[in-house]
């Protein structure tokens, strides 16, 4: 029979036991909980950084700023402080050499918020999508001026996002220079940016960094976005339509992924739009 002494030594021994064991399950739950917080992180910091993709051109990237400053030595912009009201719209020179000599949409005293429709032709079929001018007209306006003057006609779609690593699936047109530089030399507002979604089909602008930087770059969701980067998205981009014909031209545009693969590059691809069309009004 064990005397006292011996019982006492075991029970302490027990207890000792049991605490070892209650911080191992602690410190379990705590590691635990940072791997959670750092994966958590990290997924956040990937879908950020497939928006700051989307993020209008290279403009935040110091080589493309070295390219456009060269551009505009060499021909400076003859209406860098021009400003331009088509109703409610107001349109700013940007001091940027303009894509395909574009101008500034002519001044009028009131802006058509019509329903309108965009006719894509692409070397792969035709999409056509339904233009909100209600809720965004300075953007229905602007690419409709953009396409009236044939600034898309034979250009390349310079970007696609893919992948859950991404976390946004996009291909971003709108750049004659191809480049995702280029400006039509002027820049809005956003509108239409409050209780959007950027589902498959949804047309959305780029932008830069910069305020009022909408301006002639758009992108296409080809795929609803993870929740990531739905919440990267949300508020930050105008939406002005969406695809009702021709997703399955969209499919066939996109389905190659990014050249080279990854999850954002230039489109392998190569998606071309022969031309854009915008009708309105009757």
């Amino acid at each position: 029979m064990a005397s006292s002494k011996e019982r006492r030594q075991r029970e302490l021994a027990e207890a000792r036991a049991a605490r070892q064991t209650q911080r191992r399950r602690v410190a379990h739950r705590r590691r635990q909980q940072r791997l959670a917080i750092v994966a958590g992180f990290v997924t956040i910091v990937v879908a950020a950084s497939a928006i700051a993709a989307i993020l209008l051109t290279g403009k935040d990237d110091k080589s493309d700023v070295t390219a456009a400053n060269a551009a505009s030595t060499a021909a400076p912009s003859a209406a860098a402080a021009a400003t331009s009201k088509v109703g409610t719209c107001t349109y700013t020179a940007n001091g940027e050499t303009p894509a395909r000599g574009a101008t500034l949409p002519k001044p009028a005293a009131t802006v058509d918020t019509s329903p309108a429709t965009m006719t894509i032709t692409t070397d792969a079929g035709t999409l056509t999508a339904s233009l909100d001018a209600q809720k965004a007209p300075c953007t229905v306006h602007a690419l409709r001026t953009l396409a009236d003057a044939k600034y898309y006609d034979n250009t390349l779609c310079h970007r696609q996002t893919g992948g859950a690593e991404a976390g946004i699936s996009v291909l971003q047109c709108g750049d004659p220079t191809g480049t995702g530089s280029g400006s039509p030399g002027y820049g809005y507002a956003n509108e239409n940016t409050e209780g959007v979604t950027y589902d498959r089909g949804v047309l959305a602008m780029a932008h830069s960094s910069a305020p009022n930087s909408n301006g002639s770059q758009f992108f296409i969701n080809y795929a609803d976005p993870t929740q990531q980067g739905a919440a990267a998205l949300a508020g930050g981009y105008t939406v002005f339509g969406k695809i009702t014909t021709g997703l399955d031209v969209l499919d066939k545009l996109t389905k190659p992924g990014v050249q080279g693969g990854g999850s954002d590059g230039a489109p392998a691809s190569k998606a071309k739009i022969l031309s854009i069309a915008i009708s309105q009004g009757g």
